[in-house]
């Protein structure tokens, strides 16, 4: 852990705190509109939720960056060029109801088209009964 993601990692507690003394003061109010939760309000705790939300977001992506520009070489292992080495990766995608199914392996795919399948029954099924 570097020291952006250290700072990162503080802000967050300090937008869980304020967020937390928001609420139980009432100057902070929030909900869900659709799928994105959002947060309202107006005084000090506010600010400090949108401060600290904003600084560990910026903190994040500085220590992501910082992370690859490391002066830390990488050197394999002696005999790690002499085994074949395969991955399989795959990935579903969901825009609206309609799943994007992707996979290196014919294998990999079907089984992302079953779990794509399922949450898509269940996602129907939850928001028919809600």
């Amino acid at each position: 852990m570097n020291k952006y993601q250290f700072f990162s990692l503080i802000c967050f507690i300090g937008f869980i705190v304020s967020l937390i003394l928001g609420f139980s003061s009432g100057d902070v109010q929030g909900g869900i509109f659709i799928v994105f939760p959002f947060i309202a309000g107006t005084g000090v705790y506010s600010f400090f939720v949108v401060i600290f939300l904003f600084l560990a977001f910026l903190f994040f992506v500085l220590g992501f960056i910082a992370s690859f520009t490391s002066d830390e070489v990488f050197y394999p292992e002696e005999n790690s060029f002499d085994k074949k080495k395969s991955v399989k990766i795959g990935g579903v995608v969901f825009v609206g109801p309609i799943p994007i199914i992707f996979g290196s392996n014919w294998k990999i795919a079907v089984l992302l088209i079953s779990i794509a399948l399922f949450f898509l029954i269940v996602s129907f099924f939850v928001l028919m009964f809600y």
